[in-house]
C-alpha cells in the first residue's frame, strides 16, 4: 500500500515539476508518460523529500542529471527538445 502511495506521489511530482505553462499536446502527453514510466525511481532516490510538483523537484532533477538512470535522462531530453522546438527556446 505504501509503495502505491509513493508511486502516486512520484507521478504527481514529475507531472507538476516538468510541465510548462504552455498548452499540452498529444506529443507532450506521450513525453510526459515516458517520464512517468522512467523517472519514478530517480525521484525516490534523489528528490523524495521534496514537495511533489514543486519547483524544487525540477531543480533536483537538473542538479542530479548526470546521476539519473539512462531511461529517465533520455525521457527528459526528449521532452526538453520538444519544448525547445515548440517555443523556440530551451526549457531549463
Amino acid at each position: 500500500m505504501m509503495n502505491i502511495r509513493i508511486f502516486a506521489l512520484t507521478v504527481v511530482a514529475l507531472a507538476g515539476s516538468l510541465v510548462c505553462s504552455q498548452p499540452s499536446t498529444a506529443q507532450d502527453s506521450a513525453e510526459m508518460e515516458a517520464m512517468r514510466a522512467n523517472c519514478g525511481g530517480d525521484y525516490l532516490r534523489f528528490c523524495a523529500g521534496m514537495k511533489p510538483g514543486g519547483p524544487e523537484v525540477k531543480a533536483c532533477f537538473k542538479r542530479n542529471r548526470q546521476n539519473l538512470s539512462q531511461g529517465c535522462s533520455q525521457a527528459i531530453a526528449v521532452y526538453e527538445r520538444s519544448r525547445a522546438g515548440s517555443s523556440g527556446e530551451a526549457d531549463d
